[in-house]
Parts: C-alpha cells; sequence; structure tokens
C-alpha cells in the first residue's frame, strides 16, 4: 500500500476512536446532570456538619461510629465562632449548622437570611444559670446590680430573660461582657453581684462565696435553651431524604445512648477528646431530643409545638436587649415536616 493511502486509513482510524472515545465520555457526564448514578460512592452524597465543640452534639459522632447514617456521609467540624458558621451556611460549605435558637436569631438586620429550625438536638437542663449573693431573692432585687455573663452563652440569655419577666432589660443592671470562667471567677472574687455561667463553673462558684444561691438554672426554664439543627431552603427541598436521613441517625444514636449508656459515652468522649468520666459530668446538664421529644416539641404544621411560642418569645427578648433587629416569625423559621415525616 502506497504511503499516502496508508497515512490517510491510519489518520481515519485515530478519528474515529476519537470520535467514540468523545461520544462515550460525554455521555456519563449527560447522565449525571440528570440523575444520580447507580451505585454512586458513599463520598457523593456527604452532609457536612457544624458545630462548636459541645457535648450536646455527641450524638452526630456515635451515630456516624455505629452506622446509624446508613450509606449518608456525615462529616463534623468544629467551629468555634458563630459567624464562621453562618459564612459556611450561606456559601453552601455546611449543609447544616447546629446551635441555640437564641444564637440563630441574635445579631439579625432584617428577616431575610438564610436558614430554617429543621429539628431540635438538645437543650440545657441545669447546665447553664445564674449566680446571685444572698441580698438578691428575687427577680427585682436584680435592679441595678453588676451582672456579668459571656454573649452568645445560654447563661446570657438565661439573664435577659429573667430580666423581661419583671419588665426589665440588660440596661436595668450594670451589665458588663465577661467569659464564662472569668465571670465564675469574678463572682467568687466578690466583684460582682449576679454571674451567668455553666457547668463546672457554676458549682464551684456557688460552693466558693458564702451566701450565694442559684437564682435561675436552665432546669427551672425547659424548651428555653435548645439546640437545634439548621440549614437552608434549598437543602430541604433538594436533599430531602437526606436530610430524613441525618434526622432518623441521630434519633437512633440517642435511643442508643439511653439503652447502651457506657459504651455510648466512651464513644463520644474520645470525639471530644474527654474521659468518659468528664463527658459524663459535661452532660449531666443537658438532654438529648429523640424522636418523640422532637414531635412533642415541634407538634404538626396545622398544630403547632411550643417551640413556636419559645422562638417568638426569644427573638422578642432579643430585640428588647437591642441585641437584633430582624425578628421573623415561627412560622417561616421553623419547619416540623423532617421531624412528622420521619415519626410516622
Amino acid at each position: 500500500m502506497p504511503k499516502k493511502t496508508l497515512l490517510l486509513a491510519s489518520t481515519a482510524v485515530v478519528l474515529t476512536i476519537l470520535v467514540l472515545y468523545a461520544g462515550l465520555a460525554l455521555r456519563p457526564h449527560q447522565d449525571q446532570r440528570q440523575t444520580p448514578a447507580l451505585g454512586a460512592k458513599q463520598s457523593e452524597r456527604t452532609m457536612h456538619v457544624a458545630m462548636n465543640e459541645w457535648v450536646g452534639f455527641a450524638p452526630f459522632f456515635l451515630a456516624k461510629e455505629k452506622g446509624f447514617f446508613g450509606d449518608l456521609n456525615v462529616e463534623m467540624e468544629f467551629v468555634a465562632l458563630e459567624g464562621d458558621k453562618r459564612a459556611g451556611l450561606y456559601s453552601g460549605r455546611f449543609d447544616v449548622i447546629c446551635e441555640s435558637m437564641d444564637m440563630f436569631q441574635t445579631n439579625r438586620d432584617s428577616q431575610d437570611y438564610p436558614g430554617k429550625i429543621a429539628f431540635a438536638l438538645d437543650e440545657s437542663y441545669g447546665g447553664d444559670g445564674v449566680l446571685a449573693v444572698k441580698e438578691v431573692r428575687s427577680l427585682a432585687d436584680l435592679k441595678g446590680r453588676t451582672a456579668v455573663a459571656e454573649p452568645g452563652q445560654p447563661a446570657h440569655f438565661v439573664l435577659q430573660y429573667l430580666l423581661n419577666q419583671k419588665g426589665m432589660t440588660l440596661k436595668d443592671v450594670h451589665f458588663q461582657q465577661m467569659g464564662s470562667a472569668e465571670a465564675a471567677s469574678a463572682f467568687m472574687a466578690g466583684k460582682v453581684d449576679v454571674a451567668g455561667t455553666y457547668e463546672p463553673y457554676l458549682s464551684k462558684a456557688l460552693q466558693k462565696r458564702p451566701g450565694a444561691h442559684l437564682l435561675v438554672s436552665s432546669k427551672d426554664l425547659p424548651g428555653v435553651i435548645v439546640d437545634v439543627a439548621i440549614m437552608k431552603d434549598e437543602t430541604l427541598r433538594n436533599r430531602r431524604g437526606d436530610v430524613e436521613q441525618l434526622y432518623t441517625g441521630w434519633c437512633k444514636a440517642v435511643t442508643y445512648y439511653n439503652e447502651h449508656h457506657d459504651e455510648a459515652v466512651s464513644i463520644m468522649a474520645r470525639a471530644f477528646k474527654q474521659t468518659p468520666k468528664e463527658f459524663d459530668e459535661s452532660a449531666s446538664g443537658l438532654r438529648y431530643f429523640d424522636a418523640k421529644r422532637n414531635v412533642n416539641l415541634f407538634g404538626a404544621q396545622n398544630q403547632p409545638g411550643p417551640v413556636f411560642n419559645t422562638f417568638s418569645t426569644v427573638g422578642n427578648i432579643l430585640r428588647t436587649n437591642e441585641l437584633t433587629k430582624g425578628v421573623d416569625s415561627p412560622g417561616a423559621r421553623i419547619y416540623t415536616g423532617v421531624v412528622n415525616t420521619t415519626a410516622k
């Protein structure tokens, strides 16, 4: 065969192979945009969850260890700053952020911001509180006193809640921002009359200052300091199955914690670099929300549960204390679909 003819034939073969290869390469790409490929790897369905390093979120780690999320890959990340969590949710870096309802509503300039509450995780049940000197025997006695607490922490809101019950705000006390550990130390040293803090600082300060007493703790305010899972509308709409799988895994973990306490604690303690004893002490002032407690808290769309009233109360108190501007309606910020669908 002449060299020219051989060259043309070879070129034709190469072009044919390239065309076939291009066609094969394009086809899966087009299919993947329409529907997920069968047998998709676990890493292709991932939920990224951001939280601060608080043991109230520990069942997420237990659920992953025990396989309660099934084929859904869940990645947890500790994020200390509230601003970083919000930015991550808005950008899509995080699918879920975990925080208390008062944190969710704090520092909003308008009602237009992403995020809905999908289910509850835990509530402070004695782990946060307000200490007072012996002269402060009632809520009315708070007026004019020097009070300290850490903004953004549950005890800070507990203090606001107490003042609100007597028609007062933070302006009615000499309020000073202070870290929770520092607040307890200042109280023990006799430098302040009232201090909001959490365990173990709460018990330690109570024992060290003569005449001191616990004015109120989160145990006296059930359902007020509640941590929740927050996600964007599009996540609830477009990844509903994954969200339900995440929630189911959480509920299974809480049940496992209740039924197999020692094993569960040993797993969760590792995630927080604590001993089982330290973890139990940290978790003694909280209660985890299982499926039943979630249903009781959220209610149904046509019969809202107590979380709706609490959300409104929290927002109004924050606005009164000038800690937020945009207070949205609970119906716009609380989604009952996941809790109720999964309960059936």
